[in-house]
């Protein structure tokens, strides 16, 4: 394999998924897929549309229509390393999505409103299990990350001696494990870096 270059093959996109749903138990591609295939198919496009567009794009582009990375990078006027990276980057979002403990979200903020006496302690908790970014819910709440780490950390900690909040020790147990999966990061371009630092 040539230096820089990263093709990942569907397998490999399994295995970046849970065990139980995935591509892996896909029939061969000759034959008809099974009802089971086409739900395991469903769930994961359930979830492309929680990733950033480009990688749900090339997603939808290089699993589901069998377009070469290199096609998808002319498309998009981008390096196939570049692809790659995108593509290794919407597996672990995806393995996510379809991973994390379901909760009903609307009463999971009722339930919390309930237990925590400071809203904050509320607005932490639900900031954190929709962006997995602790510096993105400090810039939403205008505080310090720190305190967004200390007060997640208290309110986790504060929920594991309640039975009635296990479900939700999981999920946010789950959202600890994973911090910044969903965080879109921009990666610098390196030619912008280099007439920058050349100025």
């Amino acid at each position: 394999m040539p230096f820089g270059h990263c093709f990942l093959e569907p397998s490999e996109m399994e295995a970046r998924f849970s065990d139980s749903l995935g591509l892996a138990t896909l029939d061969n591609v000759l034959t008809e897929p099974s009802e089971e295939d086409n739900a395991q198919l469903e769930n994961i496009k359930s979830v492309l549309e929680s990733l950033p567009p480009r990688e749900a794009d090339f997603v939808e582009l290089y699993y589901f229509m069998k377009l070469k990375q290199t096609d998808i990078a002319t498309i998009f006027g981008v390096s196939q390393p570049t692809v790659c990276y995108r593509l290794a980057r919407a597996a672990d979002r995806i393995r996510f999505l379809l991973n994390i403990p379901q909760v009903d979200p609307q009463q999971m903020e009722e339930d919390l409103t309930r237990y925590f006496s400071d809203p904050m302690d509320v607005q932490i908790m639900l900031l954190m299990w929709t962006t997995t970014c602790q510096s993105e819910v400090a810039k939403i709440l205008g505080v310090t990350q720190g305190l967004v780490r200390h007060r997640f950390m208290r309110s986790l900690n504060r929920m594991r001696g309640n039975a009635f909040f296990l479900r939700y020790v999981a999920l946010f147990d789950y959202v600890s494990a994973n911090l910044n999966i969903l965080r879109e990061v921009q990666r610098p371009n390196w030619t912008d870096h280099m007439m920058r630092s050349v100025q």
